[in-house]
């Protein structure tokens, strides 16, 4: 039987990760099991026991509070609720995050542009590290992968635009003073993005995003998995899955994103290192922003009321109205009428609220 050639290329390569993914699980500071939390998965401390509040989930020994979202709307909502804070940028901070300090309390709000995450607790290094573990019910995962195969793959970099674009536009739309998004931008350019760019490009990739803490162990001392999925695939594997995906789609985008996926009535906070779970009940997923687009498609779609919102900015002086929008064929179209009664169409993206292009007749 003959292997094209290929095929094998593909799975040498993978190996070559694979290898490469394993003899990265040496522990530093801690044990890490991976918990349940609404379906949205988090690596946290081994020891560590949450309990559910009236506001998401929370550890007393660590100091660990975890709040879960399912819709975009609710991200936003959370946002503008609130106050005292201070926008700050980790050095290994995760694509599509914000992290502010409130408090005692570092926080990082992680999304995939359909659902979220909000982690909070005093050590900023276990903040960063269980955000950076995070994994949707989509099975994408908030770490960037770290795939760089000289003459196909290059090295993995940070854009602010595209990696950051679905948390900037919540921030934009919240307007909420103490989370400013000028000040949001600027931070994560000078600390995360030219940071871990910078690390990127020296070959120093892994040393600079290497986790404080690290996964459980079991009683002969072993690696316990912590993969997404329970079968221990190869292709759970975030960097193998990324470079099979790139080389036969031509898709490299490493930023969370995805469908979002249907609740079942009841989840559980269960750790896949530990045999011990507590009942929760689950918060629905897959609302409907009661204006045409819902959230339980293939991306989190804004709502009319957003839309106008990125309208109004992009054609300051003219008159748009809620009357005016509506969702057709995947896309929002707007009317925008001037001084004068004139009324032009434009289309609009209904994950980013960008402008696409004016529609002539």
């Amino acid at each position: 039987m003959k292997f094209n050639s290929h095929v094998i290329f593909l799975i040498a390569i993978v190996g070559i990760i694979a290898a490469g993914v394993v003899g990265a699980t040496i522990l530093n500071n801690g044990s890490m099991k991976q918990v349940d939390f609404d379906g949205i998965k988090v690596n946290v401390p081994s020891d560590a026991e949450f309990i559910k509040t009236q506001d998401g989930y929370a550890d007393a020994k660590y100091g660990i509070s975890i709040k879960t979202f399912q819709n975009n709307e609710s991200m936003v909502n959370y946002l503008k609720g609130i106050n005292g804070v201070n926008v700050v940028a980790l050095k290994n901070q995760p694509p599509q995050s914000l992290a502010f300090i409130q408090g005692d309390n570092t926080n990082v709000l992680v999304t995939n542009g359909a659902q979220g995450v909000s982690i909070g607790a005093k050590d900023q290094g276990l903040v960063a590290d269980m955000s950076n573990s995070v994994v949707f019910p989509n099975h994408q995962k908030s770490v960037k992968p770290k795939v760089a195969v000289p003459g196909i793959a290059p090295p993995p970099h940070l854009e602010i635009n595209t990696d950051f674009n679905f948390i900037k536009n919540m921030l934009v739309i919240a307007n909420n003073p103490d989370l400013n998004v000028l000040l949001f931008e600027q931070n994560i350019n000078n600390v995360t993005v030219n940071g871990y760019n910078n690390a990127s490009q020296s070959g120093n990739l892994d040393s600079y995003t290497a986790n404080e803490f690290g996964p459980a162990k079991s009683s002969n001392g072993a690696s316990i998995n912590n993969n997404s999925q329970s079968n221990g695939s190869l292709l759970d594997n975030p960097q193998a899955n990324n470079l099979l995906s790139s080389l036969s789609s031509g898709n490299s985008n490493g930023a969370a994103g995805g469908d979002s996926p249907s609740s079942n009535g009841v989840s559980h906070i269960s750790s896949d290192a530990s045999s011990s779970s507590a009942s929760t009940p689950s918060v629905s997923s897959g609302s409907t922003s009661g204006n045409g687009a819902s959230s339980n498609g293939d991306s989190q779609q804004l709502s009319k009321e957003d839309i106008q919102k990125f309208a109004m900015k992009k054609h300051p002086g003219k008159t748009i109205e809620l009357k005016d929008i509506t969702y057709e064929d995947g896309y929002y179209i707007v009317l925008v009428k001037d001084s004068k009664g004139h009324i032009d169409k434009y289309q609009y993206d209904p994950s980013t609220g960008d402008e696409i292009k004016k529609i002539t007749k």
